[in-house]
């Protein structure tokens, strides 16, 4: 009741290697008091992660967006979003992603891109997605670039080195790369979303479970829900703080750690997980209309939108 378990669960989560809410909620004893302990299982790759969900080896799948999760079940891993995650924000220390170029570079928009190697984080990415949209946005074809795969770090290192033209990372490479100088941003996911319609909406990412782990157990999802919620919006009206505890997690100069803020609202918002589904379709990374939203995400167990949950937070 009120979102709390009566028996204590154990929750696998992959331990995290970025910013996230699990391991802040968990510090300030909100995933305790619903009765869940978190067990992390070590880092994992993205690739990796909606196999040991369906496995079992995971519970938790904190990482990517709608873009994720319809590839996950377009490869068979019946997973479905019951959370959000984060929201785009235009600061620096908030923001999505940026593109980065050199400061000596001649590209200065988006058709200076033509014919250039552009670093995605993989082949279907969301690095990918949303320069794909901002190339069609600017009337060039994705075509018209060669996207290279390779992590963040190695990225800004390629930049410099003039391997690649163009670094798509996340933002505390961004911070780290922008305080070392010598490259200038060329656009960045805020900019890219609110040219889509919906600015926030591009940094919207995914909290999920697998089918078989929600039908089996729904009071855990209500639970994981209940206190996931309330770390958001703690982490909203607290965040020089929640950076200190990330930058204490993951062993970082706090100075140097970069984070994200939540929706305002406590449950998943229909529009923004279409938003996202309409930049797979422009982008033709799914066929239009192939992409079924109940299958993608469910609010059926939020305590909070049920009525379960009544106080504010």
């Amino acid at each position: 009741m009120n979102g709390k378990l009566t028996k204590e669960f154990t929750l696998k989560v992959p331990t995290q290697t970025g910013f996230n809410e699990v391991y802040i909620g968990e510090r300030l004893g909100f995933y305790k008091e619903v009765g869940l302990n978190i067990e992390y299982t070590g880092s994992m790759s993205g690739g990796l992660l909606a196999q040991s969900v369906i496995k079992g080896d995971n519970h938790l799948f904190a990482a990517g967006h709608v873009l994720t999760i319809s590839q996950a079940r377009q490869a068979g891993a019946k997973i479905k979003m019951v959370l959000q995650g984060s929201q785009d924000n235009p600061e620096p220390d908030k923001i999505h992603m940026t593109y980065l170029v050199r400061e000596d570079s001649n590209i200065r928009t988006a058709k200076d891109v033509i014919g250039k190697k552009v670093s995605i984080g993989y082949v279907g990415s969301c690095t990918e997605l949303l320069f794909s949209e901002y190339l069609r946005q600017n009337g060039i074809s994705k075509d018209d670039v060669t996207f290279i795969p390779m992590p963040d770090g190695q990225a800004e290192n390629s930049l410099r080195q003039g391997i690649i033209d163009v670094a798509g990372i996340h933002n505390v490479f961004t911070l780290s790369a922008l305080k070392r100088g010598g490259v200038r941003p060329l656009t960045e996911t805020y900019s890219i979303g609110t040219a889509a319609g919906n600015g926030p909406a591009s940094s919207y990412s995914a909290r999920a479970f697998s089918e078989a782990f929600i039908r089996d157990n729904p009071d855990v999802v209500k639970a994981y829900i209940a206190a996931t919620v309330k770390t958001q919006h703690w982490i909203n009206k607290n965040y020089p703080e929640a950076i200190k505890i990330a930058a204490d997690y993951l062993k970082v100069d706090p100075d140097k750690a970069a984070g994200t803020i939540f929706p305002s609202e406590n449950g998943i918002d229909p529009e923004k997980v279409k938003f996202w589904v309409k930049l797979m379709e422009d982008n033709h990374f799914v066929e239009k209309g192939s992409v079924n939203l109940s299958e993608i995400y469910t609010n059926d167990l939020n305590p909070y939108l049920s009525g379960e949950i009544k106080e504010t937070i």
